[in-house]
């Protein structure tokens, strides 16, 4: 319920024949507002829907997880400074399923609606994956740059699955850090007041799980485009082989972007040439990391370069690193949000081939070279 101690204060509560009404204050001053509208403050869409969730939960007395939204109406701005105080009325319906409730949600002050909805809810019960991310001792780790509009959906999608995730903001400008807070009750956050990249981000990811006892950690991108489902597809695996690698293989939703395509091809060759094995999809950030295999392994380097650097240099410690069939979804153009800089990280990535390439030469081929002759004389 963090929203209601930041965001708004329940000024009165009462109970009536036809559900609940609730009298609510905003907070002008709340860190969500400052972030984003600090002159003229709106209310956002995922605030509105998270107030009406943790209403019904506090009315009805019971916890909730949102599992959908019908009849989503936003007629009017709700400015906190204009509307310091609304009224919020609620009502409980029946549904299709004895398990399932159905509330009606507006927000108003007198005749004027600002918004109205209604959330089918269901009582809160343990997330479908989390016995067995328990029994594997896997957690997941999201790292995440500015990724405000889908952020909030891949943590919700993911908390439905389980509760072992750890967040990490690496030096979000956008108001993804207050946005994180009403999820702090769920998840574990890990946050930085500056940029410092998605390899010091999985770092830092990997330094926590081993704290909470993870025997290994799914990362996951917050940009929306990984299918939360393939998380069972990546357990399944983990459970036939705990102490690989795994890595996504997309089966991609829409057209790859050029630009993709070429990156993925050029850091699939080098992998090759570096490590003498093969895969089709070195560039994919939903993987599953044996951080109890890997023992003290973590990424030298501090931004996107960090993914490759991680598989060769599993590989060349014998680990192995193996594919797994994954959906992504590449939104429209105008859609995309994406903070790779085509000069400046290429750049990053060339140099770190070609130190990798050298140490292939005098470390990671005689390492390879040793462990196949100890293999073969074990053999005999």
């Amino acid at each position: 319920m963090v929203l209601k101690e930041r965001l708004y204060d329940i000024k009165e509560q009462t109970q009536t024949d036809e559900g609940w009404i609730c009298r609510l204050s905003l907070d002008a001053t709340h860190p969500i507002y400052q972030a984003h509208f600090p002159n003229y403050p709106v209310t956002p869409g995922v605030c509105i829907v998270q107030m009406a969730k943790e209403l019904a939960s506090c009315c009805y007395g019971q916890s909730f997880f949102l599992c959908g939204i019908r009849n989503v109406k936003f007629l009017h701005i709700l400015n906190p400074m204009q509307n310091a105080e609304i009224t919020v009325q609620l009502k409980a319906h029946k549904t299709n399923t004895d398990a399932q409730q159905a509330v009606s949600v507006s927000f108003r002050d007198g005749e004027t609606v600002f918004s109205s909805l209604i959330l089918r809810l269901l009582p809160d019960a343990p997330p479908c994956l989390q016995a067995r991310m328990e029994h594997l001792h896997v957690g997941i780790v999201i790292p995440t740059y500015n990724n405000i509009g889908t952020v909030a959906d891949v943590i919700t999608s993911v908390l439905h699955q389980t509760r072992s995730v750890i967040v990490v903001n690496d030096g979000s400008t956008d108001g993804t850090d207050e946005l994180l807070q009403t999820f702090s009750d769920r998840i574990e956050i890990i946050s930085f007041r500056s940029n410092r990249g998605k390899g010091y981000a999985l770092r830092r990811g990997f330094e926590r799980a081993r704290e909470l006892g993870y025997a290994g950690v799914i990362t996951l991108d917050s940009d929306g485009q990984h299918d939360v489902n393939d998380l069972k597809i990546m357990l399944r695996d983990i459970e036939t082989h705990p102490d690989s690698l795994w890595v996504g293989e997309r089966m991609t939703t829409g057209h790859m972007p050029s630009g993709n395509s070429f990156a993925n091809r050029f850091s699939n060759f080098w992998f090759t040439l570096q490590t003498g094995r093969q895969l089709h999809d070195t560039q994919n950030g939903f993987r599953y990391y044996p951080l109890k295999t890997m023992r003290k392994m973590r990424p030298f380097c501090t931004r996107y370069e960090a993914e490759l650097e991680l598989l060769v240099r599993a590989a060349w410690r014998g680990i192995s690193v193996r594919p797994t069939p994954v959906h992504v979804y590449y939104p429209p153009d105008d859609e995309r949000v994406t903070h790779f800089r085509p000069g400046k990280d290429f750049l990053r990535i060339s140099l770190l081939n070609a130190l990798l390439t050298l140490l292939a030469v005098v470390y990671g081929y005689p390492r390879l070279l040793c462990r196949i002759l100890f293999s073969k004389k074990q053999c005999t």
